[in-house]
């Protein structure tokens, strides 16, 4: 996968920064320490989860952590455990040499801010002392300055604000308490890390002075010397994984000679650090490095977890959604517990993370489907053991191919399930069926067992029987799934407070993309249209926005981004679509690389939750672009009680109001969104439209006769939600006034059959690429659009820019367009719309007219204006560049005043 330039850029400047800084020590003079790395010691986690599930943050045994440390080659031992040193202290104890270390966490008095500060060479007794000092962050840091104990503050960007928001001047009082800053975080990104080191590097004499003025704190009480800052780095390592990989060199003049005296290093490396010789070496943690970390901890955690306890987990203080939530985490967790297969995977991975092969009995005993799962774990224990420094590279191409291979065995199993249970059937079950198979019986034993409630729910299916088939690979990939996401959501979750800080120091700014999701690009429909339309305008522009979809066989262009399905599902009743399944890690690897920051999703199938999905992973705004009113395409397919009409509106309800804005089409939908039923802010709904597409060019008007056997056209898909059964109505009253009118029609459908019995006699084109079409605009005298459900009306604008006008229905979307008798005909019913289309007929001068009119109100709807107001919407255009939402949509008559 091709990284941006964004990403290949700052990963180049930080590269040559940790080269440039080992380059200026001299290799006979350092000793490599990892100074920020954890065991089992740090048993009391920050996270409120964490305590109320009682879980350490690592089951790491000392031992287990030196071992790791020494095979990464570091000449210092330390061990920085939450707020404790006892891991430190055992060491010195058994006669180990060790460095002192802790990280303790502090918190700045009289607000809701804590931070984590690493301090080394303190004695038990001064460890009690910042113990009682670590809640006033002055005090500690003050007498950390008295005695000459070296603090370093870790991940200076990522602190705990306990859900308030973060005054951007805590930076400036960071950069007054304290004098080293790890740079160099084994378990943040590239873009961080650089960001951190050039903050750190923007920090100049005068800033300093500026700040200590206006905080009122003087930066002599906490640092030797306030105006010269050092750089650290330590692998935050919480699981031996990948302990002393990266970490810091210290520089001692005459290091050897030194040694050879009799000085320890532990001694010699406490004189560097106060003194300031540091620089960070390692590699960078991307997203597979902390996932694999997330990975292992979730792993132990099954492994491991004992319960909590119930009414201890109702008493403790938090929340009650916290509470709530880690009741049900603690029972999803047990029931994993329970379930063989998973344990063991999850067991076998952990173990592989450390080099260990899978045990003999568990190659003879897997089956062949698990097969290549078993080879990749194996492949990971063996780089492990044999190249570690390849270590990595391995975890970023096996975790995304882990993922992959037990997602595809888990669909494997599904397709086999529905086989038994006639998946043809189910392509085109009904779509009454399908809603009420939406329902979810109160009595769950009817799920997992064989007893049926109602025979109208989710109790058709035996539930029971198909989990036990699809439970292990569905928990292995929602457990893979799930620690990327977790990992992606720690390192993101202050995303506005970082991309403030790129833009105050004008260095790293995050580029501003959007990625634009969609299930439907290729297929034969309105929304695939409209966006291929967008693809072209986009690719005209170079504007910065990708579209993304999944397909087994497009390929990709410049601004269109295709990744391969897992799987594929035929749902012919949904419009004769097939959905195509996204690797949700493939997804996130993309959106990561591609330095996108930002998301439209146009469909709610698959990418609708992957979209949501990376919104929160990565704390970006996601917009939905409503193309399709659900609602009422379905009660169009299904006469629905209210009830279940109630239902479905408060889902998609649920669903809209996940997403930072909705982009619609016409203006009832606008206020329909904003209005009781979908309780949206009216600041969150934005109004956009479509332009004419490919092949659409503006046509110059020729005069025309009328026509002794004037053509009437129809465009677009063949079903009876799109009105095409009243075409034969209209044609027969056309005919009786013009008795050589024809009907063309050019599209192909579920509703080919039935409309060709009713009108035997039309021309039928079948589906035709968007670039013919313009040849039967220009042959045909009127458009006939006899849909009430389209939410805007593409083929109208086509249409007009050949300057052919349409005949309607008043209603949303063709409303919106059509300036009634100016640049078209709107009709309340079928029998109007036959009315219209012979007054129309009858008259030349009219037909003139309104040409004339259709043509000019093609060009309000110019891509330039659009997405220039679309991009506003974005926040990524200056509003004076944009157009005014008058530009996109110009002011239409009302119906009634042009009537008279």
């Amino acid at each position: 996968m091709t990284h941006s330039p964004f990403y290949q850029n700052i990963r180049a400047q930080y590269e040559e920064f940790l080269t440039g800084a080992a380059a200026a020590l001299c290799p006979s003079d350092v000793l490599r320490i990892d100074l920020h790395c954890h065991d089992a010691n740090s048993d009391v986690p920050d996270e409120l989860w964490g305590r109320l599930l009682r879980l350490p943050e690592t089951w790491l045994t000392t031992d287990e952590l030196v071992e790791a440390l020494d095979r990464a080659g570091t000449d210092v031992v330390t061990i920085t455990n939450h707020n404790n040193a006892r891991s430190c202290w055992s060491l010195k104890q058994a006669d180990k040499p060790v460095l002192t270390g802790t990280e303790f966490t502090c918190h700045f008095p009289g607000e809701p801010l804590s931070i984590h500060v690493l301090i080394y060479g303190f004695s038990p007794e001064q460890e009690q002392e910042l113990h009682d000092l670590r809640h006033d962050i002055y005090a500690f840091c003050a007498y950390a300055r008295r005695h000459d104990l070296p603090t370093v503050l870790p991940h200076p960007l990522f602190f705990y604000s306990h859900g308030d928001a973060v005054d951007p001047g805590i930076l400036e009082r960071f950069a007054l308490l304290f004098e080293r800053f790890e740079v160099l975080n084994g378990q943040r990104g590239y873009w961080q890390n650089l960001l951190t080191l050039r903050w750190v590097e923007s920090l100049t004499p005068e800033k300093i002075d500026a700040w200590a003025v206006k905080h009122g704190i003087d930066p002599k009480d906490f640092c030797r010397n306030p105006y010269r800052k050092h750089l650290t780095g330590g692998s935050d390592d919480h699981n031996g994984l990948f302990a002393g990989r990266c970490g810091t060199l210290l520089e001692i003049p005459n290091l050897q000679q030194r040694l050879a005296a009799g000085e320890t290093r532990e001694e010699l490396a406490l004189e560097a650090l106060r003194a300031g010789r540091t620089a960070p070496y390692g590699f960078v943690g991307e997203e597979e490095k902390m996932t694999t970390a997330f990975l292992d901890y979730f792993a132990q955690v099954v492994i491991h977890m004992k319960d909590p306890g119930l009414l201890r987990m109702l008493l403790h203080k938090g929340s009650l959604q916290d509470r709530m939530i880690c009741l049900a985490l603690s029972n999803l967790l047990q029931e994993l517990k329970r379930h063989k297969y998973t344990l063991t995977f999850l067991d076998t991975f952990h173990q592989a993370l450390k080099g260990k092969k899978p045990k003999l009995l568990l190659n003879l005993g897997v089956s062949k489907e698990f097969k290549p799962i078993l080879n990749i774990i194996k492949r990971i224990a063996k780089t492990q053991r044999t190249e570690p420094e390849r270590f990595p590279e391995e975890l970023r191409q096996s975790i995304p191919e882990l993922h992959r291979l037990i997602s595809h065995t888990f669909f494997t199993r599904v397709h086999d399930e529905l086989a038994r249970i006639d998946r043809d059937a189910l392509a085109d079950m009904p779509l009454e069926e399908m809603v009420r198979m939406m329902e979810v019986p109160t009595h769950f034993r009817a799920l997992f067992s064989g007893e049926k409630s109602n025979g109208k729910d989710m109790s058709q299916i035996d539930l029971g029987k198909m989990l036990d088939k699809l439970t292990f690979p569905a928990l292995s990939a929602s457990v893979v799934a799930g620690a990327a996401f977790a990992s992606t959501q720690v390192l993101y979750s202050n995303r506005g407070f970082l991309d403030r800080l790129a833009a105050d120091i004008g260095a790293t700014e995050h580029p501003k993309r959007v990625l634009w999701l969609t299930d439907t690009f290729a297929d034969r429909n309105g929304v695939s249209s409209a966006l291929r339309d967008t693809l072209t305008q986009l690719q005209k522009s170079d504007l910065p926005i990708d579209l993304l979809v999944c397909h087994p066989t497009l390929k990709p262009q410049p601004h269109l981004q295709v990744i391969r399905p897992l799987t594929q599902f035929q749902f012919n009743q949904l419009g004769e679509q097939t959905i195509h399944v996204p690797d949700l890690l493939e997804v996130q690897k993309l959106f990561e690389y591609g330095g996108y920051d930002r998301i439209i999703c146009s469909t709610e199938l698959c990418m609708g939750p992957v979209a949501l999905y990376l919104k929160h992973a990565y704390s970006v705004p996601a917009w939905f672009y409503m193309h399709t009113d659900w609602l009422e395409f379905i009660n169009r397919k299904v006469r629905m009680d209210q009830s279940i009409q109630d239902r479905i509106r408060r889902l998609i309800r649920a669903f809209y109001q996940q997403f930072d804005g909705i982009f619609v089409l016409n203006e009832e939908h606008r206020d329909w969104l904003t209005g009781p039923d979908m309780e949206l802010q009216e600041e969150r709904v934005k109004l956009t439209a479509h332009w004419a597409g490919v092949g659409s060019e503006i046509a110059s008007l020729q005069p025309r006769p009328v026509n002794d056997a004037p053509i009437l056209l129809y465009v677009g898909r063949l079903s009876e939600e799109k009105g095409v059964l009243d075409l034969p109505k209209i044609w027969q009253q056309v005919k009786a006034e013009h008795p050589e009118a024809q009907l063309w029609v050019a599209g192909s459908g579920p509703a080919e059959e039935k409309l060709r019995r009713a009108a035997p006699d039309a021309t039928y084109f079948g589906w035709l690429e968007q670039s013919q079409v313009p040849q039967l605009y220009q042959q045909a005298d009127l458009l006939l659009l006899p849909s009430r459900f389209d939410t805007f009306g593409c083929v109208i604008l086509e249409a007009m820019s050949s300057g052919l006008p349409t005949l309607a229905y008043n209603c949303k979307g063709p409303r919106s367009i059509i300036q009634h008798r100016l640049s078209g005909l709107l009709a309340e019913d079928c029998e109007e719309m036959g009315e219209l289309a012979v007054e129309y007929l009858a008259s030349a001068e009219k037909q003139g007219r309104m040409r004339v009119g259709a043509l000019s109100r093609c060009l309000d709807y110019s891509p330039q204006k659009i997405l220039g107001q679309l991009l506003q919407d974005l926040g990524l255009e200056p509003e004076q560049k944009a157009p005014s939402r008058a530009q996109v949509h110009k002011p239409r008559l009302r119906l009634e005043e042009t009537q008279k």
